[in-house]
């Protein structure tokens, strides 16, 4: 039975089975980058994802750090409006220098929104804010009016246009808990908090004021305990907050630590002053009022720093973050080239020590076909190639004795 071997008939297998050995080594190194190639294109877009969070967190943190000041001088404006209605004639220079501080914050954040208003999606409400802060600036006409459009500005304009930037430039996703909880402290329970001291501060000072030589009001009480308690909830809330954060990074400890004990104790130091001089005192003196108002605004300062005290070295992390994701695929990067690279001088080292000798032995039987039995056979290895070449030379020895012996026939047959 006779039995051939046919090449099978696949699309491009004879273009690939008449290539050199050069071209086929070539090509397998080829099909094995593709896969580097595209782990390299992964690893490029993670780097680029984490360069641009951290430069999105790292404008957030810049926009909220805009805002807090804004929100300082409203809460400040609040509590001298408040103390200028009461009869505190003293008070009106005062107000008017937060009212302007108050106008530079606003246009601080008006710059801001230039800037980043239509990545972070805050231009509608930084229009907010500037409408309603000229309608506070006009509520001059009693203290309810007052506080209430202080209080409107701060909780419907204020507060959803920090949440909004925490949010949109992903502060509040960041990947590390330290991180993720100090911003949570910052965005979330730190302004609700300073909050909740300006309106202490604000309404303390007023009833010390408007209630000299008697006793604060039940609705006065009532409204002071609330807040008294809505303080002291965000207050746990945020010393929670800033204690992860601490126990998981040391450099947020160092930095934190000193301004968390600051504003603690301004706090309690506060939280005291409007039991024992508001609460429970049965004579208020209207001379207790600038005293309690600098207590308030000591307890609000100290709460505040922390973002100062935290800004620096949440900077600094996101920094880090990009620096080492580009590291990281500067390091792939440069060991997947090598990688290829030593792949390809492979695969010309290798292709040179088969096609050399290759060459050679055609170029060998080339001369013997032509009847140059004698040609040199410069060959010498271990492997198929070597035993190739000393088939040739033995190929070469029969053919010389065949002649040899043919032409002895001849002389013997002449």
């Amino acid at each position: 039975m006779e039995s051939t071997m046919r090449r099978p008939h696949l699309p491009g297998f004879s273009a690939i089975s008449n290539m050199n050995i050069a071209n086929k080594l070539g090509l397998i190194v080829a099909v094995m980058a593709i896969p580097i190639i595209a782990l390299l294109a992964v690893q490029f877009f993670a780097q680029r994802e984490t360069q641009q969070q951290a430069a999105k967190e790292r404008d957030g943190l810049e926009y909220i750090s805009t805002v807090i000041p804004f929100l300082r001088e409203v809460q400040l404006h609040r509590g001298l409006a408040l103390r200028v209605l009461a009869g505190d004639v003293n008070s009106v220079e005062t107000m008017k220098q937060s009212e302007r501080a108050a106008e530079n914050a606003l246009a601080a954040i008006n710059e801001m929104d230039s800037r980043y208003g239509a990545r972070f999606g805050t231009k509608d409400l930084v229009a907010f804010l500037n409408q309603e802060w000229a309608t506070v600036k006009a509520s001059t006409s009693s203290a309810e009016t007052a506080n209430a459009a202080h209080t409107r500005l701060i909780q419907e304009g204020i507060f959803p246009l920090l949440s909004t930037v925490a949010t949109r430039s992903e502060l509040v996703l960041d990947p590390d808990l330290d991180t993720r909880a100090v911003i949570a402290a910052l965005t979330e329970s730190l302004p609700r908090l300073t909050e909740s001291l300006s309106l202490i501060r604000a309404t303390g000072t007023e009833t010390l004021l408007t209630r000299a030589n008697l006793t604060a009001t039940d609705a006065q009480k009532m409204f002071l305990s609330a807040q008294l308690a809505i303080a002291t909830e965000y207050a746990e809330s945020l010393d929670r907050q800033l204690q992860v954060a601490m126990s998981e990074n040391r450099t947020f400890n160092d930095t934190l630590d000193p301004a968390v004990r600051r504003a603690g104790t301004a706090r309690s130091t506060f939280f005291d002053m409007t039991r024992n001089q508001v609460l429970i005192s049965g004579n208020l003196s209207n001379t207790a009022a600038e005293g309690f108002f600098y207590m308030g605004g000591s307890a609000i300062d100290t709460s505040n720093q922390l973002l100062a005290a935290a800004q620096e070295t949440l900077n600094r992390q996101f920094d880090q973050r990009a620096a080492d994701a580009r590291q990281q695929f500067y390091m792939f990067g440069g060991a997947a080239v090598a990688g290829v690279a030593l792949a390809l001088l492979l695969a010309v080292v290798i292709s040179m020590s088969i096609t050399r000798p290759v060459r050679h032995l055609a170029e060998v039987a080339d001369r013997i076909s032509l009847g140059e039995l004698d040609a040199r056979i410069d060959v010498e290895s271990d492997n198929e190639i070597g035993r190739l070449a000393e088939s040739l030379r033995r190929m070469q020895t029969s053919l010389r004795a065949a002649i040899e012996r043919l032409r002895q026939r001849r002389q013997q047959a002449a």
